[in-house]
């Protein structure tokens, strides 16, 4: 091994005037003696001046990159990448820390020595990659590996970026090509980046079905087993394909699960939910795993948008016996039996989330526009709720919802009340939701848009600011009234008390316990509303009728006969 630089140039000059056939095992030799080296003999500085002027004068000089001894460099760059990598799985399998205290372990195991070693590598390699496609490819993997140990994520993903795939200078396998997509995709959701991710794992399904042995149910049937066994080829070949096909498996279920990952950041829950189902059922899965995959697909089920689609998934969820032993399995069955949902239990379920499932929504700025607009005009709901003797709660001024959990939540309490209600007034369900009116209104019109909510809202035909009416709902009581008059049942079996008025009285909704004058309140409250509400749509029945009543009476006088009594009785009354 030479003691100096002077040295190592002179004798890569020597090896260099060698024949084309002996030149690669010399330069394998000198380099494999320079990287195995001790650091009391080549120091972390003196080696990376040592590999750089080994690369300069052993692959990248124009003897070796270019012509007939293109062949040369290439083989002294694969085996200057394969010695690093031998020299550090060696030594982390001997786990020997003694040797690196006393200064005899090789430097080029010293995690930033190899990352700026390789990194100098790839520097000198980026004028020539046409040339070294191949060899370029291993050295940014082998570099992807050490910032990935590091949990530099991005990095690491950037790294494997620049691997050219879709290159004319060699042919890619495509499992190659969903191998780095997918190791690419792992490392930008590690690294939050999700939208990131979303790019590459767009790329990867291009090619996914290409690649035999991901598409299945996660394992890999006899006949499989069998197709292969049959083949012709030695035993090596056998078990090679046997190794490419568990790895196309693993790389299916990696899929499926980046898949759902991206769905949950990107707040489709719904769809995360239904794909991290899935996956907790793989058997080739560990058991923890599988708890952690539906414990995930409980929580996005809750998050999903209030709807047909988030009951669906909720009931085969709860029919999961699974769920019975998870911590979310009480929010989620009064979800599934849509309860009203109360802030104690909403606070004990967020803090199973993660970050990015309370994230902060952006502000909107339509509820907060239309509350500005009337807040000069006082309603009788207003002047209902203000009213000292029924103790009403006072109006809230949020406008819209200020989390994804906050939103998930004000969703299905919405939901609920739809089953509670046949109808309710806008200030009402904004006391039941925690909402100004204004926002109540904004949240119950999206839901109907996107026809998540069977309803309609009557702004002109009332007194009270609006009504939202409810439709398509099984009710037996005509007032808005719960069946029973005082509403669900909270845990426990509790009876909760509950307003079915047609709007302000909605405490009992989301307040704890009841007593005798609460329901004389609240039928007293019922009465006033009743009245407020339907005297003027009652006025215009009447008039309609007495119009009809006119009518009939001027047909009977065209006839001789006057209403209660005729001009000239009948002669048979006469006779009577």
């Amino acid at each position: 091994m030479p003691s100096s630089i002077e040295e190592l140039v002179n004798e890569l000059g020597t090896i260099s005037s060698q024949p084309n056939a002996s030149r690669p095992s010399s330069y394998h030799a000198l380099i494999k003696a320079i990287l195995n080296s001790p650091t009391s003999g080549y120091g972390p500085h003196q080696l990376q001046i040592a590999t750089s002027t080994y690369l300069q004068n052993a692959v990248f000089n124009d003897l070796n990159s270019t012509g007939g001894g293109l062949i040369v460099g290439r083989q002294v760059l694969t085996n200057f990448e394969a010695e690093i990598a031998k020299i550090v799985s060696d030594h982390r399998l001997n786990d020997r820390m003694d040797e690196a205290e006393d200064g005899s372990a090789p430097a080029i195991t010293d995690p930033e020595v190899r990352r700026k070693v390789l990194e100098d590598a790839l520097e000198k390699l980026q004028p020539r990659v046409l040339s070294f496609e191949e060899q370029a490819s291993a050295l940014r993997s082998q570099l992807s590996d050490l910032l990935e140990s590091e949990e530099d994520w991005v990095e690491a993903a950037r790294v494997l970026q620049a691997i050219p795939l879709d290159s004319g200078h060699r042919t890619v396998s495509d499992q190659f090509k969903l191998k780095m997509y997918m190791r690419i995709v792992r490392l930008l959701l590690e690294g939050d980046d999700p939208v990131g991710a979303d790019v590459y794992l767009k790329r990867a399904s291009m090619v996914l079905h290409n690649v035999p042995g991901v598409i299945g149910s996660g394992s890999f049937s006899d006949a499989s087993k069998m197709e292969i066994t049959n083949q012709e080829g030695s035993d090596e070949d056998q078990e090679r394909r046997m190794k490419e096909l568990e790895e196309a498996k693993v790389l299916g279920l990696q899929f499926k699960l980046c898949q759902a990952r991206i769905y949950d950041a990107q707040r489709r829950f719904s769809e995360a939910s239904v794909r991290y189902h899935e996956l907790s059922y793989v058997a080739e899965i560990d058991e923890g795993e599988r708890n952690m995959m539906l414990s995930a697909a409980v929580t996005a089920s809750i998050l999903s948008p209030a709807g047909p689609q988030r009951s669906r998934i909720l009931a085969t969820l709860i029919r999961d016996e699974r769920t019975h032993s998870l911590p979310q399995h009480t929010i989620l069955s009064k979800v599934f039996l849509e309860h009203i949902i109360r802030p104690h239990e909403i606070q004990a379920f967020e803090k199973l989330l993660a970050p990015h499932q309370v994230a902060r929504l952006a502000s909107n700025s339509s509820a907060a526009v239309m509350a500005a607009s009337s807040s000069s005009t006082t309603t009788d709901d207003t002047e209902m709720e203000s009213s000292p003797s029924l103790n009403r709660p006072k109006a809230s001024t949020r406008h819209a919802p200020s989390t994804v959990l906050d939103r998930a939540m004000i969703e299905h309490n919405l939901l609920s009340a739809s089953r509670l209600y046949s109808n309710i007034t806008l200030s009402g369900l904004g006391s039941l939701l925690d909402l100004s009116p204004q926002g109540a209104e904004e949240t119950a019109r999206r839901m109907i848009v996107q026809g998540r909510l069977k309803a309609w809202i009557d702004q002109v035909g009332s007194s009270t600011g609006g009504v939202l009416f409810f439709v398509d709902q099984d009710r037996k009581s005509e007032t808005g009234l719960v069946a029973g008059g005082l509403g669900n049942s909270g845990p426990g079996g509790e009876a909760q008390p509950s307003s079915g008025s047609l709007g302000a009285g909605v405490e009992g909704a989301g307040g704890s316990g009841g007593s005798g004058d609460g329901i004389e309140g609240l039928w007293d409250s019922v009465a006033a509303d009743l009245d407020s509400k339907w005297t003027k749509r009652w006025d215009s029945q009447i008039s309609r009728a007495a119009g009809s009543l006119e009518d009939v009476c001027q047909k009977l006088g065209k006839h001789g006969v006057v209403a209660g009594r005729a001009k000239t009785p009948p002669a048979s009354v006469s006779a009577a």
